[in-house]
């Protein structure tokens, strides 16, 4: 017979797995049977919030699904079990359950007050900022309309030519405007507040896979780039994101 501690332990698992089972179906809108292993397929090659995930983990997520059909057939014959779940494969399937049904927004860890500079304002102002800020990209505006970025690499790029040309500037005189403001996709992208933190590490890869990088990605709350920017995810933050994921 079944021991109440294992009973119970049997009961959480199931009761995850059915919590994160159900949560495909209504991401898929499915209103009919569809096995488990092909709700995935359909995830993985869709566009889907979790899609990211779910490619990353496909193999533990088949795991979990091995595992509840072991129990499920177990419990069936005499109400024995083959298969019980331990403490930290109920764990493990937890925090998979957490990510998947209720995905984080990336402005969860990324909101942030983004300091920008106006195109009068004084290189000395630009170098004072990137020293305070420690950006790689600082957003640039005239008045409220958005420009572009300077990015502290294509700065120093900028003034090594001007010295290696003859062209010795005054700092002191010199204003952004003068300066080089990048305007390419390559530099930065706009975002909505509404972005997963999936979504947001799948578009540094996608860039990354096609040779093309991303400095910068803004949020704002609807995307736009005439509204506040209200968090900013750089290649660097890159790194946390996947220490969540993980």
């Amino acid at each position: 017979m079944i021991e109440k501690q294992e009973q119970q332990r049997v009961m959480t698992y199931l009761s995850l797995f059915n919590e994160m089972d159900k949560h495909f179906d209504t991401l898929l809108k499915m209103d009919s049977f569809l096995p488990y292993n092909d709700k995935l397929k359909h995830i993985i090659n869709g566009n889907y919030p979790i899609s990211r995930f779910v490619r990353l983990f496909q193999n533990d997520l088949k795991y979990f699904w091995e595992l509840r059909n072991h129990i499920s057939h177990g419990m069936k014959i005499h109400e024995m079990l083959y298969a019980i779940p331990t403490e930290q494969a109920i764990e493990k399937l937890q925090d998979f359950v957490d990510k998947i049904v209720t995905p984080p927004l990336a402005i969860e860890f990324f909101r942030k007050e983004v300091e920008s500079v106006q195109i009068s304002f004084s290189v000395l102002d630009l170098l004072a900022k990137f020293k305070e800020t420690h950006y790689s990209s600082m957003p640039v505006y005239d008045g409220t309309k958005f420009l572009g970025v300077i990015t502290e690499r294509g700065l120093w790029r900028w003034m090594s030519e001007q010295l290696l040309q003859g062209n010795f500037v005054k700092l002191q005189s010199l204003k952004v405007r003068e300066l080089p403001i990048y305007t390419t996709k390559n530099d930065y992208v706009f975002v909505s507040a509404n972005i997963n933190i999936y979504e947001a590490d799948e578009i540094f890869t996608k860039r990354r896979k096609g040779w093309i990088g991303l400095g910068v990605m803004f949020i704002t709350q609807n995307g736009s780039s005439n509204e506040e920017i209200i968090g900013m995810v750089t290649s660097e933050d890159v790194a946390l994101i996947d220490d969540f994921i993980v």
